[in-house]
C-alpha cells in the first residue's frame, strides 16, 4: 500500500510538472507563439489559430490518458512490484517521448507555415542582442546561496548527539538517510547558484525593464531554492529528532518526513506558474521590444547552430531549462551520454525487481556453515557465529521497519528493525510456516520456504552439523 502511495504523489508531480511546463495554453509572448517568431497580425489568423486548437485538443487528451493510465497500473503493486516497475519505467519513456515530440511537431508545423507564408517575426532581428547595462548586473539579484550551508550544517547537527551517532553506527538505513539529505540539500544549493549565474535576458530596448525582468525571476528562484533546502533540513530533523531512546522512529514521523520533502514540488510548480505570470504582465509594458529570430536553428525542437560556440543554451519551451547544441560535437556526446546513462539505469532496474520477484529463496547446509541466496540479497553465515537455531510457528509479534530489500505481499527480503526485536534480516514467504530462527550476534535470521517439510529439513541439517 505504502508503494502505490509513494508512486501515485510521484506520478500526480510528474503529470503536473510536464502538463505546467509542456502542456500549458500557449499564448503569444515576446514577438513568439511556441517558440516560433511570428508578427502579431499572423497570430490572430485562422490558420495558425486552426493549428492551435488541434495541438491543445491532443495535448489535453495525452495527459488525461497518460494520468488514467499510470493511475490504473499503480494496481500492479499488489501483484508483482517488479511487473509494475517495468510498466511504470516503460509509461515514463512514453510520457517524456510523447510530450516532447507532441510539442516539438507542432513547433515544427508552426515554423513551416511561417516560412511557406513569408511571415517575419521583427524588423532588423539580430541573432545576437546584448544589453551591457544589464549584463553586468547578473549577479545583483536575490538570495546568496550561502544560506545552504547553514542547511547542511543543521542537518549534520544532531550527529554530535550520542544517541544518533548509535543510530548511525547500528542502522545503515540512518546512513542512507543523511547521505541523501545531504545529497539533496547540496543539489539544491548548487542549483541556486546556477540560476543567480545564469547570463540576463534582453527583452527590450529598455534597459530598465530587461533589469526588472531579469531581477524578478532571479528573486523568485532564490527564494524557491532557498525554501527547498529550508524544507529538506526540516524533513531529517523532524525525523531524527522524533526518535525515541531505543532509536526507533514511528510511521508517523516518516509520513511527516515524505510531506515536507514534498513541498519543494509545489514550490517549484507555483514559482513557475507565477514568474509567467508575472513576466507576462512586465512585457506587456513593453514598448520598444528587442527580439531575436533565431528560428532556423530550432526549426526540429531542437537547437541546431554550427556559428555558435556555446554547448549549452536556454530552452525555447521552458525557459528556466537549458538544452544542448546538437551542431556541436560536445553538445551531441552529452545527450548521448545522458540517453545511454538512462537506459542502461532502467535496464538495471528493471533486472533486479525481476530477480527479487522470481529468484526463490534457498538454503544450502555444509559442513562449514550455511549459505543463503535470494533475489535480493545472500548470506553466508559459519558455524562459529550461530548462537542458535529453532522453528518458530510464526514470526514473533514486533512492529517491524524494512531498512533495505523488498516487502510486498508475497515476501519480505532483506534488513528490517523491529521495536523490540532490534536489527533482523529476513528471507520469508508471506503464509508460509513454520520459520527457521537462526540467532547470531548480529541479530536474528528469519527464514522459510514454499515447499512443505523444506524448512524442517533445513533445520535437521544445521543440527547435524552445529
Amino acid at each position: 500500500m505504502m508503494l502505490f502511495l509513494i508512486f501515485l504523489f510521484v506520478d500526480l508531480s510528474v503529470v503536473g510538472i510536464f502538463y505546467a511546463v509542456y502542456g500549458r495554453r500557449r499564448t503569444y509572448s515576446e514577438g513568439m507563439l511556441m517558440g516560433v517568431h511570428l508578427p502579431e497580425s499572423a497570430v490572430s489568423g485562422e490558420e495558425v489559430g486552426r493549428l492551435m486548437e488541434r495541438y491543445h485538443a491532443r495535448t489535453k487528451r495525452f495527459y488525461f490518458w497518460n494520468l488514467a493510465a499510470v493511475i490504473l497500473m499503480g494496481g500492479l503493486c499488489f501483484w508483482r512490484e517488479s511487473v509494475f516497475i517495468i510498466v511504470w519505467s516503460v509509461w515514463l519513456l512514453e510520457m517524456c517521448i510523447g510530450a516532447v515530440v507532441l510539442l516539438n511537431r507542432t513547433h515544427r508545423k508552426l515554423y513551416d507555415l511561417k516560412v511557406e507564408r513569408g511571415w517575419i517575426g521583427s524588423t532588423g532581428s539580430r541573432i545576437m542582442a546584448a544589453d551591457t547595462k544589464t549584463a553586468a548586473q547578473s549577479a545583483e539579484s536575490g538570495i546568496r546561496p550561502r544560506w545552504h550551508i547553514l542547511f547542511l550544517m543543521l542537518i549534520l547537527l544532531p550527529c554530535f548527539f550520542p544517541r544518533v551517532r548509535e543510530y548511525l553506527n547500528g542502522d545503515e538505513g540512518g546512513w542512507i538517510l543523511l547521505l541523501c539529505s545531504l545529497a539533496v540539500g547540496a543539489a539544491f544549493g548548487v542549483l541556486h547558484a546556477v540560476l543567480l549565474r545564469m547570463p540576463n535576458k534582453v527583452y527590450s530596448e529598455d534597459s530598465g525593464l530587461n533589469l526588472e525582468v531579469n531581477r524578478m525571476q532571479k528573486n523568485v528562484w532564490s527564494w524557491i531554492m532557498t525554501g527547498c533546502g529550508f524544507f529538506n533540513a526540516a524533513a531529517y530533523l523532524s525525523v531524527i529528532l522524533s526518535m525515541n531512546d531505543e532509536a526507533w522512529i514511528s510511521s508517523g514521523a516518516y509520513i511527516v518526513y515524505v510531506v515536507l520533502e514534498g513541498i519543494p514540488i509545489v514550490f517549484f510548480l507555483l514559482g513557475f506558474l507565477y514568474i509567467q505570470h508575472r513576466k507576462e504582465r512586465l512585457l506587456a509594458q513593453n514598448t520598444a521590444p528587442l527580439y531575436t529570430d533565431d528560428d532556423v536553428y530550432w526549426k526540429n525542437g531542437w537547437y541546431s547552430n554550427p556559428n555558435d560556440k556555446r554547448v549549452f543554451v536556454q530552452d525555447w519551451a521552458c525557459s528556466w531549462n537549458y538544452t544542448v547544441n546538437m551542431a556541436r560535437p560536445a553538445g551531441k556526446a552529452w545527450m548521448a551520454a545522458g540517453i545511454a546513462v538512462t537506459a542502461v539505469f532502467l535496464i538495471w532496474l528493471c533486472v533486479e525487481m525481476v530477480k527479487i520477484d522470481f529468484v526463490p529463496i534457498r538454503m544450502e547446509v555444509q559442513e562449514d556453515g550455511i549459505s543463503i541466496t535470494s533475489g535480493y540479497t545472500d548470506l553466508s553465515l559459519s558455524y562459529g557465529e550461530i548462537l542458535g537455531v529453532r522453528l518458530i510457528d510464526e514470526l514473533p509479534e514486533d512492529e517491524y521497519r524494512r531498512t533495505n530489500g523488498v516487502s510486498d505481499s508475497r515476501q519480505n527480503i532483506g534488513r528490517f528493525k523491529g521495536k523490540e526485536t532490534g536489527k533482523c534480516r529476513m528471507f520469508l514467504y508471506t503464509g508460509y510456516e513454520p520459520i527457521l530462527e537462526i540467532d547470531t550476534e548480529d541479530g536474528p535470521v528469519y527464514i522459510n520456504s514454499e515447499t512443505d517439510g523444506e524448512t524442517e529439513n533445513w533445520y535437521e541439517e544445521i543440527h547435524s552439523f552445529y
